[in-house]
Formats: C-alpha cells, structure tokens, sequence
C-alpha cells in the first residue's frame, strides 16, 4: 500500500494536486471517504475489500483527516488489502508535532506541504457564492484563468460538504459557516449538489461549454 499526505494551507495547490492523482484512475477505481463522517473501520473496510469489479490498482482518498491520527494503525492493512491500494490522506494544518507528521515520518509516508501564502485561493468565490454577492461573478473568472473548471467544481463540492457535515472545532469557521446557511435547509444543499453534479455531467459529455454551464450553476446560487 502507497500512502500520500497531503496537508498544509495552500488549499488551491492541494486541490490541484489531488485532481491530478485522481487523473490516473478511473471512476470505478476511486473510493472517497471524510473522516468527519466516516470512521477509521469504514476507512479499513475499503482498504481491505476493495471493489468486486476492480481487480487492479485502487485509489482511496480521505478527507478531513485529524491531527492525532496515527498511521501505523494501518499497518496490518498492508497484508490484507485487496490488490494494489494508494490511500491519500488530506488533512489541514497539523502542527510539527502532531501524531500523523510523526508516524507519517516514521513510516516513509510521501508527504506534501502546501503553503498558502501566494495563492489566488477559491475562498471569496466560495463566500460571495453562499452568500449570493454578484461579486462571485468575477471571482469565477479568475479561477478559471489560473486553475480550470475541474478545478471549480471540486470548490464547490467542498462548499457543499462542508455546510452538510458537522461544524468544525475552529470557532472562528463554526461561527461563519452557521452564518451562512442560516438561510438555507437540508433540502437546499440536496438541490445544490445534484445541479452541481448535472453540470458536471453536462461539461464532460460536451453538452455545455465550460464557462456557460458554470455561469448557469452560479445563477442557481446567487
């Protein structure tokens, strides 16, 4: 098993890079999981059992991956994994001594670090589209000049995922997320998702053009 951690504040850099790892799998081959709703045994459970229809190398990424994880609880995985398994972890900002630096160093775990600081990040797009300020508009553009529409759309299912599951344990994103889908339900995100996941599918089967069918999802927001 190859495992990947990818962390660090540079959520633009970091994004980009997991689409590229994702880039050399199919569909059928890509398991995802957070671990703010999953747990550690559904995480080993698809290490181990794999797909019955995939018998070649999988890819398993999970989100949300806290800072006291620690990696050589996955060690037994190695001997009872189904196939070849690269597992990808995405966490945020662990501190140098935090438990899944340490075991991640421990075993030879291949580690990016991604630094924030000169980034052309997707957080006012994602703010002013939640909020539905007109500014998204130009927002939108820039992402697509410096990044894609692939690109985008993870941002926005991001968005999506991040009013769906529990409020996270920083006060000053708890307190701005509550604001912010105060004015939605349940039902909302539901709608939200399922247009987000139509444009996808209208964009990779050519029905749209990129930039028109992500224009026309802002509009649902806005």
């Amino acid at each position: 098993m190859k495992i990947i951690l990818l962390f660090g504040p540079g959520e633009v850099s970091k994004r980009n890079s997991l689409l590229k790892l994702k880039k050399e799998f199919s569909g059928a081959q890509i398991s995802l999981l957070d671990l703010k709703q999953d747990s550690i045994a559904d995480l080993e459970l698809k290490i181990f059992s794999g797909s019955l229809f995939e018998t070649g190398e999988r890819l398993v990424v999970v989100e949300n991956v806290p800072d006291k994880m620690d990696l050589e609880t996955l060690r037994q995985a190695q001997g009872r994994q189904s196939g070849q398994v690269t597992l990808v972890l995405v966490a945020g900002h662990p501190a140098v001594t935090s438990v899944i630096l340490k075991s991640a160093k421990k075993l030879e775990v291949k580690i990016y670090n991604f630094e924030g600081e000169r980034e052309i990040t997707a957080f006012p797009f994602l703010d002013n589209l939640i909020e539905g300020k007109k500014q998204v508009y130009l927002e939108l553009e820039k992402l697509l000049l410096e990044y894609g529409v692939m690109y985008v759309l993870t941002m926005i299912y991001y968005l999506l995922r991040r009013n769906i599951l529990p409020l996270p344990s920083s006060d000053f994103m708890r307190k701005k997320i509550q604001k912010q889908k105060i004015e939605f339900n349940e039902k909302d995100f539901e709608n939200f998702y399922r247009k987000t996941l139509e444009t996808e599918y209208k964009i990779k089967a050519g029905l749209m053009p990129e930039q028109v069918a992500l224009t026309c999802l802002v509009r649902q927001f806005t």
